[in-house]
């Protein structure tokens, strides 16, 4: 992710670096590389403002909707900043701090909620009575509300620090760091666990549109978030240079927001009428099944008891 700090000249006396890896990246590669997010963002975008408008206004609202709806925002702000980013970068002008510790900031929130939700879903699935007889009420509110918070503040906290040139370390390095520290780990295992309930054992076989989402959105996050990561933190904290393999990061960020969206269209549909597609309805079909699954759960769990 060299190319962002190497485009902040404000902090002449900051020793980049980032700056040199990017400086030995051809030109053409970069710009063939930001036109091609750019394409990506776009319809990205469009996506999940289709799922924030249905999930906010139209469909009835649930623990785990509210999960999904924060989650395509965050997505949807990690394209818009990305897009203007990269925008700002072919016009060869400049940009503020600001937009990237949003761009970190929005980014980092949706690996927070991809945690928060495969955790979720390991909980409705091993442990379904309590999830839907214990639960709090506004659990995924308060999880949600948590997520933002703790991306803001780490965001707010290094951008004065930062902006005071109290630190030079680029702010995506904490970012990055906390999500290979902790995030990563636990989707892993969690994917594992879903996995191994779901689709592994002979009795849970026959698992719905919904655990197929989630697992798809889980294993398209650890495909473009855990290479560009560990790139990023082996060139920070080991100084070695990858040249532009570093600039893909940004790419695997675009994709890994904006493909939640389709998951969400192709497993929603029905194969038999493809070109009949509503998308209020394929929405509906997909997380209807969340109050349906656990019940069905707790019915088995009572009879085995």
């Amino acid at each position: 992710m060299g190319s962002l700090a190497f485009r902040y000249s404000d902090h002449n006396e900051t020793e980049d670096i980032y700056s040199k890896s990017s400086v030995h990246e051809p030109e053409y590669q970069k710009i063939v590389i930001y036109s091609l997010i750019i394409l990506i963002c776009i319809p990205g975008i469009i996506g999940n403002g289709i799922v924030i408008r249905l999930l906010g206004c139209t469909i009835r609202r649930n623990s785990f909707t509210v999960y999904i709806l924060n989650l395509a925002i965050a997505d949807s702000g990690t394209l818009i900043f990305l897009f203007l980013t990269e925008i700002l970068y072919l016009a060869k002008r400049l940009f503020p701090l600001i937009i990237t510790e949003c761009f970190i900031c929005t980014y980092c929130t949706g690996q927070i909620l991809l945690t928060i939700i495969s955790i979720d879903r390991c909980l409705a699935l091993f442990f379904p009575i309590w999830y839907r007889c214990h639960q709090p009420p506004y659990l995924s509110l308060i999880l949600c509300a948590f997520s933002w918070l703790v991306s803001l503040l780490l965001c707010t906290i290094h951008f004065a620090l930062f902006d005071a040139r109290l630190t030079k370390i680029f702010p995506s390095f904490y970012h990055i760091l906390i999500c290979t520290s902790i995030c990563i780990p636990l989707m892993v295992v969690s994917t594992l666990a879903l996995f191994i309930k779901g689709y592994l054992k002979s009795q849970m076989q026959k698992r719905g549109r919904l655990l197929k989402v989630i697992l798809l959105a889980l294993f398209f996050f650890l495909i473009f978030s855990i290479p560009p990561s560990a790139i990023y933190l082996n060139e920070t904290l080991f100084k070695h240079r990858y040249g532009n393999l570093i600039t893909y990061g940004y790419l695997c960020a675009c994709l890994n927001s904006s493909v939640n969206p389709l998951i969400y269209f192709l497993l929603g549909r029905k194969m038999e009428h493809p070109s009949r597609c509503n998308l209020n309805i394929i929405l509906q079909r997909v997380f209807k099944e969340e109050e349906e699954e656990n019940g069905n759960q707790l019915e088995v769990q009572v009879d085995n008891q």
